[in-house]
């Protein structure tokens, strides 16, 4: 998902990361949750957490030595599942590249599917991964997972998705579903509705109780993932594919 990024390895500082990953370790010790990070430079696992032994069984020394163990994880996830949430991941993919440079880190996304426990049952898994370190120049390095035994154990053959904007905390639950439909945010298509009312930035900041520059914000994110180059062409294109009435 982040290899179009080419992180250089003169922009990362493992001396530093090292230390932030001794903080993690010492959090996994008093939490419940099974915690993991993945060193997007290096493509593989950098740390999961002994939770992982004790709710799914992995062998404790696998754990321990998970930058060698490849795709551990994965291999427990009902198969299903897994071709679904690549499925998803791709998706997920082009809507985090559809939007501007610096607001790619914003993202936490969250997956609900199915996983073998330490005895061999499928359980309902919630899995939550965010970025928590970038490199010198703000691209995405560590990803930082957290999972969860879900409060809900109806089992069942779909996956669910959400992602949330961590500063804003807009929540999309559904992702692209072919080429030629756009995603927006519910913020997006109310701010791209209230340009097409001829409402100004001022007036939609006033409106929507949020600043200028967050407004622009999002304008700017409208026309990158509706591939236009002003308003107008915006609103006619969102019309055109009933984003927008």
């Amino acid at each position: 998902m982040w290899s179009r990024q080419r992180i250089s390895n003169l922009d990362v500082d493992y001396d530093f990361w090292r230390q932030k990953r001794e903080l993690i370790y010492q959090m996994s010790r008093i939490s419940q949750s099974c915690l993991f990070t993945v060193d997007v430079f290096k493509s593989r696992y950098d740390f999961a957490s002994d939770s992982f032994s004790e709710i799914f069984g992995y062998n404790l020394s696998w754990i321990k030595n998970i930058r060698k163990q490849g795709d551990l994880i994965e291999d427990r996830i009902h198969p299903d599942d897994r071709d679904k949430m690549t499925d998803i991941q791709i998706k997920h993919s082009r809507f985090i590249y559809s939007l501007s440079p610096e607001n790619r880190n914003d993202y936490k996304n969250s997956y609900q599917f199915r996983m073998l426990n330490a005895k061999g049952q499928y359980m309902n898994i919630i899995s939550r991964q965010q970025v928590i370190q970038t490199d010198c120049n703000d691209k995405a390095w560590m990803i930082m997972g957290v999972m969860d035994i879900s409060p809900d154990q109806t089992l069942s053959d779909n996956v669910k998705y959400s992602c949330m904007n961590i500063k804003t905390g807009e929540i999309i639950t559904n992702l692209i579903t072919s080429d030629t439909e756009i995603l927006l945010t519910n913020r997006e298509r109310i701010i791209l509705e209230m340009i097409g009312e001829g409402l100004l930035s001022k007036e939609i900041a006033d409106k929507l109780d949020i600043s200028i520059y967050t407004v622009s914000n999002h304008r700017k994110n409208i026309l990158l993932k509706l591939g236009v180059n002003n308003s107008i062409e915006a609103i006619n294109k969102a019309k055109s594919l009933r984003i927008i009435d």
